[in-house]
């Protein structure tokens, strides 16, 4: 898979993120909306009025933001390491705080870290669903044919997924090191 054009479509994304959460604000002054210190102030992560206060359409686009940032580190990073896309989801989001601390019209939320982090674990999650659906989809479609290799035109058993055609016998090959290892009817040649 050509990995190209989603390392780019990351990239711009990463971009669009930083410039809607670091970049000039829209407002003047965020005074009396952030606690000292931002995530890194313990008592922040204590406080009632960091978790009950905002709107939901804040709470909604925190985690909508980030489902495209934990799909696309998903995608990027290899099947078998997909945690890491769950630590870059959460890393990014927690740069992104650290960064609005010592911006004087941005807000450093530990609600926004958490909702972040949670958009970023909903798309690794799209993510990997994806994938076992895909896995489960390519199993469901070689069953069939692995079943009619056990079945014989002359067998009389009967089963709960009987062959629609003749049976096959199946072995595998190395004949050739590009097929090594799949499953060749007996009576054909791999090319």
């Amino acid at each position: 898979m050509n990995r190209r054009p989603l390392r780019f479509a990351a990239a711009a994304y990463a971009i669009g993120v930083l410039w809607l959460t670091i970049g000039p604000a829209p407002w003047s002054s965020t005074e009396g909306h952030e606690l000292d210190g931002g995530i890194v102030n313990l008592d922040a992560w204590t406080s009632p009025a960091t978790w009950s206060t905002g709107y939901i359409s804040e709470i909604a686009f925190n985690v909508m933001l980030f489902i495209p940032v934990g799909l696309l580190a998903a995608l990027l990073i290899p099947r078998r390491r997909w945690p890491l896309a769950l630590l870059a989801g959460f890393g990014f989001t927690a740069f992104i705080e650290l960064g609005q601390l010592v911006l004087p019209d941005r807000v450093s939320d530990p609600r926004d870290l958490l909702l972040n982090t949670l958009g970023a674990t909903v798309g690794v999650g799209l993510v990997l669903a994806s994938r076992g659906v895909r896995r489960a989809t390519a199993v469901i479609s070689v069953a069939p044919a692995s079943h009619m290799s056990t079945s014989h035109p002359t067998s009389t058993s009967s089963s709960s997924f009987p062959p629609t055609g003749p049976a096959v016998d199946t072995q595998p090959t190395a004949a050739d090191p590009a097929h090594a290892g799949e499953l060749v009817p007996a009576n054909e040649h791999v090319a």
